[in-house]
């Protein structure tokens, strides 16, 4: 397939992610989930398509009559879309325990649309206590069971190492593309991860092969731009990072889980398949709803920062989300300690497009004259021009 294409495809996926979904993958029985720590290989194993789902920029209106306003966009938004039956093409939903709301949504959603199955997964909170990989273990081989019931499967080690290796595939092609900056605009390659969610694995995987075995690149990124790095929960719409780049900046690193904590860790294919899916789930760059004695998530936070060779960090925090409310005061600490610049970002359902603008040009433009020389042209190559819009 052409590179163009497979772009383009991933494209049109993202732009209206739910609109005939079956039709797009005829035969094929998907099952919605809301967060990286849910195990897509069981999932993927029992004959289903995991499927993200994320949140819309539309109104919210239905939801209201069961979740209060000071719930999170994720939570309102997605109820909105099932209670319109956006989400009808979906055979089940899997909810991880990863907070509060997200627990009560798993009750709410059944309560709201009883012909809809309703599966939960709790992975560990504490990720190095003694009986955390046991108790993830266990965890993993109940879902099973419920999945095998309700679906008429036989979950065999086979299969489940079958679906490990295509989703250990899918994360080292996304891992290259993310290091080949030079070939791709940061926005479109927030959509391939993002399609990565939506299609069936043995689709996505070879449109990404195509995109990197393909010479001519679609849309170089700039490399004299002020650098920054994204730190959140979930970036469901590329238009921030667009309006990045079209400001002069260039996004060289992110913590989100639309990102790179979607592909972070590889899972054993020689282990156990049950123990491997568990070990990953320990061992992954951890979100604040998980927690280590070692304070592993700061720590290995800092080193990427670093790494990157960022200038600034940009926090995306949703409204209403106290998991990440809480994270931001010691991570804010951490960016200040190491002379970075740093922006906080409230997100919600909908982003005043003109308002971001505006914040993210003084941001990027405090970077370039915190960077010296090299700073004014910057302004004058990338900044300027996007005040030009």
């Amino acid at each position: 397939m052409p590179k163009a294409a497979a772009l383009q495809e991933c494209l049109d996926l993202v732009s209206a992610p739910y609109r005939d979904w079956q039709a797009q993958y005829p035969g094929r029985r998907a099952i919605g989930y809301f967060c990286t720590y849910a195990p897509l290989e069981l999932l993927h194993a029992t004959g289903l398509v995991p499927v993200r789902l994320m949140q819309s920029a539309g109104p919210v209106a239905l939801a209201n009559a069961h979740l209060p306003s000071f719930c999170c966009a994720l939570a309102r938004a997605t109820t909105e879309r099932m209670l319109s039956e956006e989400f009808a093409f979906l055979q089940g939903v899997l909810f991880v325990h990863t907070c509060d709301t997200m627990q009560c949504l798993a009750d709410v959603w059944r309560m709201a649309s009883p012909q809809l199955r309703v599966y939960t997964f709790s992975a560990p909170t504490v990720l190095d206590h003694a009986e955390s990989k046991a108790y993830c273990v266990a965890e993993l081989h109940r879902l099973a069971c419920a999945l095998e019931r309700d679906y008429g499967a036989s979950i065999s080690s086979e299969a489940l190492r079958d679906s490990i290796r295509l989703y250990n595939e899918q994360r080292r092609l996304l891992s290259e593309l993310y290091g080949q900056r030079r070939q791709l605009s940061d926005a479109d390659r927030w959509s391939l991860t993002l399609a990565g969610m939506l299609m069936p694995v043995e689709d996505h995987n070879p449109l990404l092969r195509a995109l990197l075995d393909a010479a001519a690149g679609v849309l170089a990124d700039r490399d004299d731009g002020p650098s920054v790095y994204l730190v959140g929960a979930v970036l469901d719409d590329p238009a921030i990072v667009q309006l990045i780049a079209e400001l002069g900046g260039r996004v060289v690193g992110d913590d989100l889980c639309t990102g790179r904590r979607y592909f972070d860790v590889l899972v054993d294919e020689e282990a156990e398949p049950y123990a491997a899916l568990a070990e990953r789930a320990l061992q992954r760059q951890p979100c604040p709803s998980k927690h280590s004695q070692r304070d592993e998530r700061r720590l290995r936070l800092s080193r990427a920062i670093r790494d990157s060779g960022a200038q600034g960090v940009i926090f995306l925090l949703p409204k209403f989300c106290e998991p990440h409310a809480f994270d931001y005061v010691t991570l804010s600490n951490m960016v200040e300690k190491l002379g970075l610049g740093q922006l906080l970002i409230e997100t919600d359902v909908t982003l005043p497009r003109e308002a971001l603008r505006t914040r993210l040009q003084a941001f990027l433009e405090m970077l370039c004259q915190k960077d010296g020389v090299s700073g004014e042209r910057r302004q004058l190559s990338g900044l300027r021009a996007g005040k030009s819009d």
